[in-house]
């Protein structure tokens, strides 16, 4: 497998042309952007049809696409329910699903990352998957890792071993490439993002890409802000750019938000400061949908999805109306159902407006998690 490269200038050029004539698919239209208040556009009711799962099998990270031949791509991180929860750090692979229309129903295809070995980088797990198309390709970014040489496909790690840390602490970004949703996908001998001074500690997770209006990309991530232990001094997300999908990013050093200088009031440390996350531009700012699950929360609303904007997507601030979602779905048959997680959040867009919020769900006193695609019900104003 090659490296990731370098691109020439004229195939920079051409890139930027490509981003340029594609770049609505990202960014949904023009709104005020003081106004911007993402819970109204979540319907009441969420219909038993917008779940998608596969029994056997626990389901996350969802990332929809469109495949520009009248399909619709459905990404995901899947693992063996059988092997718990918390195998999603040992034993994850992407696999992918598709339908004719964007809310589904979808069926599934195959797998697109497996794994593939304890000599790569990203041998034994794959997960956190964001796919964009640029021009005529198409770039899947995601999260791998490996583990110990006794690594076995059918063997359970516990969450409480050092065998499972050190799966988590070897995760980096990496990305893949295709000519078509579905695939075949080139994958990379070395990591995309890594860690080390300019990146992070531990651990480099998460990602989700975003096209400049300006010209270049901007990659967000997680990682771990210095400090002993197992979390250092926090979990902080940091954004970091390049002029090309493929080319090494460099990170702005400042986080996107620091829950002690948002709440000075508070003398203590965060594990969290915000989790895991979707930035996007509309009207000229940037907006982020964040999980905040440690308290002291960043709003009245305690554990939920909350609304981030930023003026040029470095200093955020949660918005004017914050809530997003809380941990609860009421389903169209008048049942409500409140989840332990509910999160992973990813948008579609379409006709420059967001059409569906997925999101990864894991119902509470639940052992397998699916996967919720909630259509929105009105455009940005």
């Amino acid at each position: 497998m090659k490296k990731p490269f370098p691109i020439s200038k004229f195939h920079r050029w051409r890139v930027g042309l490509l981003m340029a004539l594609g770049l609505t698919m990202l960014l949904p239209c023009a709104g005020s952007a003081a106004d911007l208040d993402f819970a109204k556009l979540i319907p009441p009711t969420t219909p038993r049809t917008a779940v998608f799962q596969q029994p056997g099998w626990c389901l996350w990270d969802p990332c929809l696409v469109a495949g520009g031949d009248g399909k619709y791509y459905l990404f995901y991180s899947r693992w063996p329910t059988k092997l718990g929860y918390d195998a999603w750090c040992t034993h994850a692979e992407i696999a992918w699903a598709t339908a004719t229309n964007s809310v589904g129903p979808y069926e599934f295809q195959g797998v697109a990352l497996p794994s593939r070995g304890g000599n790569f980088w990203d041998g034994h797990s794959a997960f956190n998957t964001d796919v964009v198309r640029i021009g005529e390709k198409f770039y899947l970014y995601y999260t791998g890792n490996r583990g110990t040489t006794n690594w076995a496909a059918n063997r359970t790690i516990a969450a409480s071993s050092d065998e499972w840390w050190i799966h988590r602490n070897h995760q980096r970004i990496g990305v893949a490439v295709a000519d078509s949703p579905g695939g075949p996908w080139q994958r990379f001998d070395q990591p995309l993002i890594d860690v080390g001074k300019n990146f992070g500690q531990t651990i480099i997770n998460v990602p989700n890409l975003v096209i400049k209006p300006e010209g270049g990309f901007r990659l967000y991530y997680k990682t771990l802000g210095e400090g002993p232990g197992r979390f250092g001094s926090g979990v902080f997300h940091f954004g970091a750019d390049a002029d090309s999908p493929l080319v090494p990013f460099v990170r702005y050093p400042e986080p996107m938000v620091n829950k002690n200088q948002l709440l000075p009031e508070v003398k203590k440390r965060f594990d969290f400061h915000i989790d895991d996350h979707f930035e996007w531009i509309q009207d000229g700012r940037y907006y982020a949908i964040v999980k905040d699950h440690d308290a002291p929360f960043l709003t009245k609303y305690g554990r939920s999805l909350l609304l981030f904007e930023s003026p040029d997507g470095r200093s955020w601030q949660p918005s004017q109306h914050p809530l997003v979602k809380d941990f609860s779905l009421r389903w169209d048959d008048g049942s409500v159902q409140k989840f332990n997680r509910l999160e992973m959040p990813k948008l579609l867009f379409a006709g420059g407006r967001p059409t569906i919020l997925s999101l990864a769900a894991l119902p509470e006193g639940a052992m397998e998690s699916f996967l919720v695609l909630v259509p929105l019900k009105t455009p940005f104003q």
